[in-house]
């Protein structure tokens, strides 16, 4: 239980004080949510190239692209990418031209590794039942 001298010590401060202390906690957050975000991106990494050997079977005009940080798989006119933005430990999943699906790892805690994953695989199955449907193999 904080005293009236803690209290008071909190209350004189100055909006800069208290806006530099938010950002360094933020920052203490964004360092520990940067290992989650990484493992996210790699096993979201580890989805990308299933779906690319599988339709590499197929025959299929696949492309993967690995960047640091940067993934995209690309069949026809349908891509999917994902990428980790370091300075916030976002991890954004792009579906073609689509609005970005961001995983914040700094501001939600509740969000695995894992959840990352499922929604990659997903949007893989999207893309290609889309490019299937749009010209059969």
């Amino acid at each position: 239980m904080a005293t009236w001298r803690d209290e008071l010590i909190e209350a004189v401060k100055s909006k800069a004080e208290r806006e530099a202390e938010e950002l360094a906690r933020h920052k203490k957050r964004v360092a520990e949510a940067l290992a989650a975000a990484e493992s996210a991106v790699s096993l979201g990494a580890e989805s990308l190239k299933f779906a690319h050997e599988r339709l590499r079977e197929k025959g299929q005009p696949i492309v993967l692209t690995q960047e640091q940080d940067k993934h995209r798989l690309a069949l026809g006119d349908f891509s999917l990418s994902l990428e980790l933005l370091r300075e916030s430990a976002i991890v954004r999943v792009t579906f073609g031209d689509g609005k970005p699906r961001e995983f914040d790892f700094a501001k939600d805690r509740h969000i695995a590794p894992a959840d990352v994953e499922e929604y990659i695989g997903r949007r893989a199955l999207e893309l290609v039942r889309a490019a299937q449907k749009a010209s059969p193999w």
